[in-house]
């Protein structure tokens, strides 16, 4: 009895755990999970896309990032799955996938793409460039033309109390430049090839003027107004140039700057020390009065050079009066004077360069400039359309150089007499210039004529100097 009452409850059991069995299969089949598989690509190249975000739309839950051949796996338990591609630099892509499709899906993403709005940017202040252009027409000259540069001094960031020319008209296209002072006492630049020497082959002017020895016989500048002094430097080269001269390089103008408007006196100075000695002091008054203005500068420099016997000392003094005497006249005058002393070094060749570059094996060698400008202008206008100027301006300068001469610079210095050359230049000159816009039809049209009349008496000197250490320039003729 026992026996056959076990024998029944085992049966029973055996057919429960079967029954348990299929319901749990049949579980397992209801929540299976289907595994999807596929490429993200880029559509304009096919190449694999890396680290795109697949999300699930309904719940924004991420279910994988692609990988770096843009490769992708998803397990879910829909049928159909609904997910989204995430990606800043693609079009985001929705896309309902059929997990019972057993394939590798290949999905294809585009890069976005924005039309942008026209931007103009437009401005009324060139200034804010440290070189910008010159306009077609200014007063009553002609700069039509793409060789005009204009230097503007006050968006410079170079070394304007040593007059440092590398870095003032470092934005100068096809400029030659070398330094052989230290305290940027002359200007030394060459336009595309030609010798920079002493600025010879450009015509060099001041406010209009000219301010070299002799513009046609001697067009060396000895003078150069210092930068802190200058509102810009006007570089014209081109056709717009032949109206000044010959010169092959073109125009250098210096414009210094205008008196201060709305203030009857103003004071400025600016005090600069450095190394090897060097102090400069720039002091400038400037206002305005009624009808009358006025800028005026002093500019003392000195220095002891980074070479020995290279010792410097130079006083510059400037002044600029203008009075208004009609709404359409107005005159002004100027008058610079410019002195200085150098005490000159000496060359190196390779050799003494290689040894020491701060050497000098010439103790006695002395260089000195004097330049006198005086500068009268007159200025008309007419009407809106027709204007007419006129300068008259005349230069007295000398400058002397003394000292032991000789091809070979490492030749020392025997100590008998030295060699002196002095140059004094005397000339003047005027400019007329009458300048009329008007119309042919609807163009605009400008006419310029002008007429320039200079002359220059120049003489030169040459012979023995004393056989002394300092800066004599007399001549020694009765001793030598």
């Amino acid at each position: 009895m026992n026996l056959k009452l076990g024998y029944s409850l085992l049966k029973m059991k055996l057919k429960d755990f079967k029954i348990l069995f299929i319901l749990f299969a049949f579980t397992q089949l209801a929540f299976a999970q289907n595994i999807v598989k596929g490429f993200v690509f880029n559509s304009l190249n096919q190449n694999g896309l890396k680290s795109i975000r697949i999300i699930e739309k309904k719940t924004g839950k991420t279910l994988t990032r692609t990988k770096a051949n843009g490769e992708f796996t998803i397990k879910t338990e829909e049928v159909l799955l609904e997910i989204v591609f995430i990606t800043k630099r693609f079009v985001n892509k929705e896309i309902t996938l059929d997990t019972r499709v057993k394939k590798n899906h290949s999905i294809l993403l585009e890069l976005k793409r924005e039309e942008l709005n026209v931007i103009e940017i437009k401005s009324n202040n060139k200034e804010k460039f440290q070189v910008t252009t010159l306009k077609d027409v200014e007063e009553t000259a002609i700069y039509a033309g793409k060789k005009t540069e204009v230097v503007t001094l006050e968006n410079s960031m170079a070394n304007l109390a040593t007059n440092n020319a590398r870095q003032i008209y470092s934005q100068v296209t096809g400029l030659n430049i070398f330094q052989n002072d230290d305290g940027g006492l002359q200007l030394n630049i060459g336009g595309r090839g030609l010798d920079p020497n002493r600025t010879t082959n450009f015509n060099t002017r001041q406010n209009d003027y000219d301010i070299s020895a002799d513009v046609l016989g001697y067009p060396e500048s000895y003078y150069s107004p210092p930068a802190e002094a200058l509102n810009k430097v006007e570089i014209i080269r081109g056709a717009a140039a032949l109206q000044y001269g010959t010169q092959f390089g073109g125009l250098i103008n210096f414009k210094l700057k205008e008196p201060i408007k709305n203030k009857t006196i103003e004071l400025l100075t600016r005090n600069t020390i450095g190394s090897y000695g060097l102090f400069t002091n720039f002091t400038s008054l400037s206002g305005t009065k009624n009808k009358f203005s006025y800028y005026t500068y002093y500019n003392f420099k000195k220095g002891n050079g980074f070479r020995a016997n290279s010792d410097y000392k130079s006083n510059n003094i400037f002044g600029h009066f203008n009075y208004q005497i009609s709404d359409k006249t107005n005159i002004s005058a100027e008058f610079t004077y410019f002195n200085y002393l150098a005490h000159q070094a000496g060359g190196l060749n390779d050799k003494m360069f290689n040894e020491n570059p701060y050497q000098s094996n010439r103790t006695r060698n002395w260089f000195t400039v004097n330049w006198l400008l005086f500068n009268t202008k007159l200025r008309h206008r007419f009407n809106e359309n027709n204007t007419l100027t006129f300068n008259f301006y005349t230069l007295n300068a000398s400058r002397d150089a003394v000292g032991f001469r000789t091809n070979r610079v490492d030749q020392p210095d025997s100590l008998e007499e030295r060699e002196l050359i002095k140059g004094k230049y005397k000339n003047f000159g005027s400019e007329i210039r009458f300048l009329s816009n008007y119309k042919i039809g609807n163009k605009k049209s400008v006419f310029l004529i002008g007429n320039k009349f200079y002359k220059s008496n120049n003489t030169a000197k040459q012979g023995p100097g004393s056989n002394k250490s300092n800066a004599d320039f007399k001549l020694y003729n009765e001793d030598y």
